[in-house]
């Protein structure tokens, strides 16, 4: 066990972070089941669906901490990475197969995208690299990324405030600086990560996996690439065709107007 916390059990693992690194992680992680409730609340969509997922991601969130706590991925050894790798595809390839349930009314992606406005978390990062438990080579591109994006949905939700729907293209760009962001934090931290792949060494040993920064890559991150996955199957469905649907009536409209 890492640190003073002599009151917790043995095989318990956390670390001393900084109290506001614990506060801002722990806060974040009650938010998404209630989020994704007001997703389909206010989208005008299931509300039955929306407590369904809400619950699973609650469950999810259980069983993230646990994991997170009792220091799995390294008792495991090497093969205790791939509890990561699943944490941040399974639920999004759950909403893959359950995609006629979930889309069956168009959500708003106002809330979709809103949900990344909590990327900024990412900062924690810069907060526990300055304390020495996170290296700077993962810190810095993990922690600057997270705001990039965080900074940017927060200027879309507001820029796009008063509007019925958010163009296709700037839910794109969205998309690609989230999943940018991902591959960058996941490449720095499995690569910086003492393993037999390690390539980067930083000076201390870095303990992103374990409590409380841990529960953003087993929790936190698998939650936003479900709501990117979500935001990608409503674009899919509903953004893009109601945009194709906008172009051929102004192209009606032009022609009506051109002389005979």
């Amino acid at each position: 066990m890492s640190g003073n916390n002599t009151l917790l059990p043995q095989q318990y693992v956390i670390y001393d972070g900084n109290p506001a690194t614990v506060l801002i992680v722990l806060n974040a992680a009650l938010v998404p089941p209630f989020f994704i409730l007001a997703t389909f609340v206010f989208s005008g969509a299931s509300r039955l669906t929306g407590f369904i997922l809400g619950y699973c991601l609650l469950l999810f969130g259980m069983l993230m901490t646990f994991l997170n706590l009792y220091h799995a991925i390294a008792k495991l050894g090497t093969p205790g990475n791939a509890i990561v790798g699943l944490a941040w595809t399974i639920p999004s390839i759950i909403a893959g197969i359950a995609h006629r349930w979930i889309m069956a009314r168009e959500l708003s992606q106002k809330w979709l995208i809103g949900l990344q406005i909590y990327r900024n978390i990412g900062g924690v990062f810069l907060i526990e690299m300055a304390g020495g438990f996170v290296p700077a080579i993962f810190a810095y591109p993990a922690g600057l990324g997270d705001i990039a994006v965080g900074v940017t949905a927060l200027i879309i939700v507001i820029v796009y405030r008063n509007k019925d729907h958010i163009p296709p293209a700037v839910i794109i760009v969205v998309l690609v600086m989230g999943i940018a962001d991902f591959l960058s934090a996941f490449f720095f931290g499995f690569f910086s990560s003492e393993s037999p792949v390690q390539i980067f060494f930083p000076p201390q040993r870095s303990q992103l996996i374990e409590f409380p920064t841990g529960l953003i890559p087993l929790y936190l991150v698998p939650i936003a690439i479900f709501f990117h996955t979500l935001s990608a199957m409503n674009l899919h469905k509903y953004d893009l065709k109601r945009a194709e649907k906008t172009i051929v009536v102004k192209d009606a409209r032009s022609k009506q107007l051109l002389p005979a």
